[in-house]
């Protein structure tokens, strides 16, 4: 039966890397005793449709059968079938948190590349620059939407909400707990508003490099968040 349980763990492994974000619902397994020209085998079923199956050898029949105490098919179908969801769950938990782990690595790298780029000097490109590319999106379609569902995973159930309405969102600085409007876009963005919401003044800030605009809000909102006095240092004011 451990045979068994290995073949269903990789059927679910690959299952997953198939389906990445979106895992789809286990909803039957289907295990077939065999033919004259074909051997046994096991399979599973999923909401999407999706399908997938192994070869068993005789001999996983019959170990399976035995651990099991099912002889008859329909029988071990049902006691696999138990099983099987058992061990996709088990399966899924552990995508779910490398997903997790890798979320947490990009955000570390982003943070990483953004404390870099904090340097308290003027000539920063992190300054305050003019150009008319800055002010729209820039890179590929594909590169803006990684972007954003970067910065939606990164949002709080309100941030989230407030972007989705207006735009914006509302940052809390890490030292000082000011209130900061982020807008949408790449530069000239962040409104620092008084304790009415009313705007105080302008920052302008950003990371160094062409990035998209998902990529720049979020690097403000963790700047804000997490060094709030190194980023306004070398920040603009307007």
């Amino acid at each position: 039966m451990e045979r068994v349980r290995e073949i269903l763990r990789a059927l679910f492994r690959r299952v997953l890397s198939d389906h990445g974000r979106e895992p789809p619902t286990l909803t039957d397994v289907f295990v077939e005793g065999g033919t004259r020209w074909l051997g046994p085998q096991i399979g599973v079923v999923f909401s999407n449709g999706y399908r997938a199956w192994a070869p068993l050898q005789r001999s996983d029949e019959w170990r399976s059968s035995e651990e099991l105490a099912a002889w008859e098919l329909p029988s071990r179908r049902r006691a696999v079938c138990r099983e099987a969801h058992l061990i996709y769950a088990e399966v899924l938990a552990a995508h779910r948190l490398e997903l997790r782990q890798q979320r947490r690595s990009r955000i570390a790298q982003q943070i990483e590349r953004l404390a870099q780029s904090f340097r308290p000097r003027r000539e920063s490109a992190l300054f305050f620059t003019v150009g008319r590319r800055l002010f729209d999106d820039e890179g590929s379609s594909e590169a803006q939407e990684r972007g954003m569902r970067l910065l939606k995973e990164n949002l709080s159930p309100l941030q989230r909400e407030q972007y989705e309405k207006h735009r914006y969102f509302e940052v809390i600085g890490g030292r000082t707990g000011r209130r900061y409007r982020i807008r949408h876009g790449r530069m000239m963005n962040i409104d620092q508003l008084d304790a009415k919401g009313r705007q105080v003044c302008g920052w302008c800030f950003f990371p160094e490099g062409h990035l998209v605009a998902g990529d720049v809000m979020l690097a403000q909102k963790l700047a804000l968040e997490l060094f709030e006095a190194e980023a306004l240092e070398v920040a603009n004011r307007f």
